[in-house]
C-alpha cells in the first residue's frame, strides 16, 4: 500500500531534496529526548592511504563484510600498507563503524582493541569508506550505541533512509540525528563494558577454533619417512 506525505517547500533543505526516501514517516525513531547521536559521538572522516603508513608497518583492512551483528569477523591477517588500496578510514580502539550501503545487512561492529593486536608489535586498523565512523565526545563510551544501532526501531528508520537504487545508501546527517533514550547516557559505561566482555568471549573463541584446525592439520599431514 503506497504512502502520500505533503511537505512544504521549506521542508526540503537547501538542496531541495525531492527523494520520497527523505521524506518517509519510517524515518523517525519514536524516542522521547532532546539529545542526538551528534551530540554524545563524532561522525569520524579521516582517511588514510598506503603512503600514511611506513612501509615495515601492518595494517588491518576492513571492508563491510567484516562488520556483523555487532563485532568484526577478521577473515585475513594485517597486511603490508600497499594492501590498503584506495583511501581507507582510519579507526581507533572503541571505534563504531556502520556501513552506510545497505543497511539492512546490519554491518554494525565495535572496533575493539584485540584488532589492533593481531601483528607482531601491533598493527592499525582501516576501514572502507563506505563506513561512517563513529568516535565518543568527551569521554562518552560510543561501544554503547552498538545495541542502540541494531535495534528494531532504528534499523527500520536506516533502511527508510536509504536512498538511490543499485546501491542504496543511507546520510550522515541522518545518522547524526538519530534521538539517544534517555537512559543510554547513564548506562554507557555498563553497555560499553558488556560489549568488550562480548569481544574478548568471540576472538577467544575464534582463536580457539583455529587452534584445533591446525592441530586436526598436523595430524593430517604425512609423515616423513627416515
Amino acid at each position: 500500500m503506497g504512502r502520500h506525505v505533503v511537505r512544504r517547500v521549506a521542508e526540503l533543505g537547501d538542496d531541495l531534496v525531492l527523494a520520497p526516501e527523505r521524506f518517509d514517516p519510517r524515518r523517525t525513531v519514536a524516542v522521547s529526548t532532546t539529545r542526538r547521536l551528534a551530540d554524545l559521538a563524532d561522525v569520524v572522516t579521516e582517511n588514510v592511504q598506503a603512503s600514511s603508513f611506513d612501509a615495515r608497518a601492518r595494517v588491518l583492512v576492513l571492508d563491510t563484510s567484516h562488520a556483523w551483528e555487532g563485532f568484526v569477523l577478521v577473515r585475513l591477517p594485517p597486511a603490508a600498507p600497499s594492501a590498503i588500496g584506495s583511501a581507507k578510514r582510519s579507526l581507533r580502539p572503541g571505534d563504531v563503524i556502520i556501513s552506510r550501503l545497505r543497511p539492512y545487512l546490519r554491518q554494525v561492529a565495535l572496533v575493539d582493541d584485540a584488532l589492533f593486536e593481531l601483528a607482531p608489535g601491533g598493527n592499525a586498523v582501516v576501514a572502507s569508506t563506505e563506513f561512517y565512523v563513529l568516535r565518543g565526545k568527551a569521554g562518552f563510551d560510543a561501544a554503547c550505541l552498538v545495541p542502540y544501532l541494531l535495534a528494531a526501531a532504528v534499523q527500520t528508520a536506516l533502511a527508510a533512509g536509504q536512498e538511490g537504487g543499485h546501491h542504496p545508501r543511507f546520510e550522515r546527517e541522518q545518522l547524526e540525528q538519530l534521538p539517544i533514550p534517555r537512559f543510554l547516557p547513564a548506562r554507557a559505561a555498563a553497555l560499553g563494558a558488556e560489549m568488550r566482555a562480548l569481544a574478548h568471549t568471540l576472538r577467544a573463541t575464534l582463536l580457539g577454533g583455529r587452534a584445533l584446525i591446525a592441530d586436526l592439520e598436523r595430524r593430517l599431514a604425512p609423515k616423513r619417512r627416515t
